[in-house]
């Protein structure tokens, strides 16, 4: 049996649909999108990214030189990372990854929990047997 991890400690690579959303693009695209992604994950937990040029260059390790380009596309408000309300920049596909993913997380820990708690009930009140 596989231990489940927290949320932020993996993040499912849909292989497939990654590669064709960056079809045509530069490698440095891809790369620099991948980066935005897996920071999003891990250090925002889907929270959005905040709208600041030079931090969002930093985590996708884009050289100045060649970030106006790959931002547009990046941060494209439309297909890869939209722009919300709130301005911060999400990405729809990370976001209800992240729910399912906590919500799985969450009903295996409780699951956890309930069986611990039915097994120390169980040691508690059935294992002292007098004869």
């Amino acid at each position: 049996m596989s231990a489940k991890l927290k949320p932020d400690q993996f993040i499912p690579f849909h292989g497939d649909e990654f590669f064709t959303a960056v079809e045509g693009f530069e490698p440095i695209v891809s790369l620099g999108y991948l980066r935005a992604i897996w920071y999003y994950w891990s250090h925002t937990h889907c929270a959005g990214l905040k709208d600041d040029q030079n931090f969002l260059r930093r985590i996708c390790r884009i050289e100045q030189s060649d970030w106006e380009e790959v931002m547009c596309v990046i941060f494209d408000n439309d297909q890869f990372f939209k722009l919300d309300n709130y301005g911060l920049w999400r990405q729809k596909r990370a976001d209800e990854l992240w729910k399912k993913a906590e919500h799985e997380y969450n009903r295996n820990r409780l699951a956890g929990l309930a069986g611990a708690k039915a097994r120390w009930s169980h040691k508690k009140g059935g294992s002292h047997h007098v004869k």
